[in-house]
């Protein structure tokens, strides 16, 4: 009886590792944005306020530099936010985890900058 237990433990372990995979998928390179941040304005390649396009699930990572003065990004509904930037100074990320569908407002929270229009829409579809 101990002998045909044992061999249905071997067949078991054998047949378990056969199905597990041999190593596991590195996870997704992130949806980077380097962002610019100028005049009230947020610019991505040129383009002012653009619209931040993603997945659900999708790693974000913005990456922020100014060319005035300065100016931080902000999504309050990820709780992502970036260290202030000036200009000059090295470029600043912060990466999150677009968790949720939706339309998200993102920000410059520095003065009156979000009131002067330095906004813009982080939509995950």
């Amino acid at each position: 009886m101990r002998l045909w237990m044992l061999f249905l433990f071997v067949a078991l372990f054998v047949f378990s590792c056969a199905q597990s995979p041999a190593h596991t998928t590195p996870a997704a390179d992130p949806k980077t944005f380097d962002l610019v941040g100028e005049n009230f304005r947020f610019k991505l390649n040129g383009v002012e306020t653009p619209d931040l396009v993603v997945t659900q699930g999708d790693t974000v990572r913005i990456t922020l530099t100014s060319t005035d003065m300065p100016h931080d990004w902000i999504v309050d509904e990820f709780n992502a936010k970036t260290a202030r930037v000036n200009k000059g100074e090295p470029s600043v990320s912060v990466e999150f985890v677009a968790s949720k569908k939706g339309t998200f407002e993102y920000y410059c929270s520095v003065g009156k900058h979000r009131a002067n229009g330095m906004v813009g829409q982080l939509i995950v579809q």
